[in-house]
């Protein structure tokens, strides 16, 4: 199996005092913060599920893990950690093993929650032990800049020169300059004197539109959009069976690990039988996107650092935005989406053929189990078979004279 195991030791030669269990139920926000404010010794050995758990057990603190942080570490829940804790608070102890993890904490009003750090939620996918290390260094070495005033190019080439002094197998790789939105160098970002270099990097992305996370070895800065759409070609897996398009797209941001902004009223502009989303796919969400917005009416813009939803139904341009009306999964896994512009006139009658029988089927079934549904489907009225070209009348019955002439001069209505 494999895993990883953290080594901590967090020892100073002083007394030390036991945290008292706090009573069962009894949890909140300001006796958890009490708590981690005193000291502990611990004794930690076995998987991050496990350390949570003697956590909890030996200080009445419960501890709880975004989703995200099985997807995002090396072995997922398997991740080992062994720490040995004597005469620090508990929350230096929570600093140094989420630090190693890639991980931060938050505290909830129930509970302390580990949350993947923000470049570790950006790098999207499981990480590599160096990348974590990296993270670890960041986190824990000061950046010591002399002003607090800088700009993009200053900031990265002195962290890239402070890794390569301190002789680490770390480089910062700065690709704004030559993307297809290049950012300026000289942007200016404002950096606290007493920041580390994880925290200038966080700097950075909150204050211009780049941003940065660890890949491999290399601390990898680039824009927000090249980012946006690289996290948006995740594979995902959807399933959903009359599920709200809104919670669907809640999941989607989630699991991407991008914002996604709405304009307001959008969900309120759909018309009530697009709104439950009915769709089993594995691609891209991207895909997802596609298809959810050829079901709802929406439309979506990848903009810096987020995804910017509008519903486009309600827009003068819905009429020339194409509308998804079939997918096709090729046999490499490959999703093709249809749209109503591009679909050939004999492929779309097939889909109206295929779509009819599918429910002709539904309606037996539906008699078959006796479900009378409120609103029976109104039937076409049966139109008489066409007589082939050349054919006779029947016998005893007249021909049909032909069709008189329109005469332009001649007065509307004069036959009524």
């Amino acid at each position: 199996m494999n895993r990883i195991a953290i080594l901590l030791a967090l020892v100073v030669a002083t007394a030390f005092t036991c945290v008292p269990a706090l009573a069962q139920n009894s949890a909140s926000a300001s006796l958890i913060n009490q708590q981690l404010d005193k000291q502990a010794k611990l004794q930690l050995d076995g998987s991050l599920p496990e350390v949570m758990a003697q956590v909890t057990k030996q200080t009445a603190v419960p501890i709880d893990a975004q989703p995200e942080v099985w997807e995002l570490l090396p072995w997922g829940r398997e991740t080992t950690v062994t720490a040995k804790i004597e005469n620090q608070t508990l929350r230096q102890a929570l600093d140094v093993i989420t630090r190693r993890l890639g991980l931060t904490y938050v505290l909830k009003d129930e509970s302390i929650e580990l949350q993947p750090m923000p470049a570790l939620r950006r790098l999207g996918q499981r990480s590599t032990l160096p990348e974590l290390d990296a993270l670890n260094v960041l986190s824990a070495t000061p950046l010591q800049l002399t002003s607090d005033k800088t700009d993009l190019k200053t900031l990265l080439e002195t962290i890239d020169q402070k890794l390569a002094g301190a002789k680490s197998p770390y480089a910062v790789e700065n690709r704004t300059s030559n993307a297809q939105n290049p950012i300026p160098p000289n942007t200016p970002i404002s950096v606290p004197r007493n920041a580390t270099m994880l925290d200038a990097l966080e700097a950075m992305a909150a204050q211009t539109p780049a941003t940065w996370y660890p890949w491999g070895k290399t601390i990898l800065v680039r824009p927000k959009q090249d980012q946006v759409r690289r996290q948006l070609e995740k594979e995902i897996t959807l399933r959903h069976d009359g599920t709200d398009g809104a919670q669907v797209l809640s999941e989607r941001s989630i699991r991407s690990g991008v914002p996604f902004r709405y304009e307001p009223g959008t969900f309120q502009e759909i018309a009530p039988q697009s709104r439950a989303i009915r769709l089993v796919l594995n691609a891209t969400v991207t895909d997802a996107l596609e298809a959810i917005c050829g079901m709802t009416g929406l439309a979506y813009q990848v903009k810096e650092g987020e995804v910017y939803l509008w519903n486009a139904a309600s827009s003068t341009a819905a009429a020339s935005r194409p509308k998804t009306i079939a997918m096709l999964q090729t046999e490499t896994g490959m999703l093709i989406l249809i749209t109503d512009q591009t679909c050939p006139p004999d492929i779309r009658e097939y889909i109206e053929f295929q779509k009819n029988k599918h429910y002709d089927g539904l309606r037996k079934m539906m008699a078959e189990q006796g479900f009378k549904p409120s609103n029976p489907a109104t039937q076409p009225a049966p139109t008489a078979p066409r007589p082939p070209a050349g054919a006779t009348p029947p016998a005893g019955t007249a021909p049909k004279p032909p069709a008189k002439a329109v005469d332009p001069n001649e007065p509307p209505g004069k036959d009524l």
